[in-house]
């Protein structure tokens, strides 16, 4: 899909030169995926410790 953007030129420079990235695509889609894994990350943590998985390993493992 193609978009038309105003982002400053400096700024696309020293994401591709700090990253990288070769192409202005390549830079857009690596930060778009990199600001997804961090929004996903940070909704995993904010549920650490609210999910009881009740677990038993050792039956889980077949130790018995």
């Amino acid at each position: 899909m193609r978009t038309t953007l105003d982002i400053p030129e400096k700024l696309i420079e020293e994401a591709m030169r700090e990253t990288g990235a070769k192409t202005k695509s390549q830079l857009i889609k690596d930060a778009l995926q990199a600001q997804i894994d961090l929004a996903k990350r940070k909704r995993l943590l904010a549920s650490k410790g609210k999910i009881d998985l009740d677990i038993d390993l050792d039956t889980l493992r077949n130790r018995k």
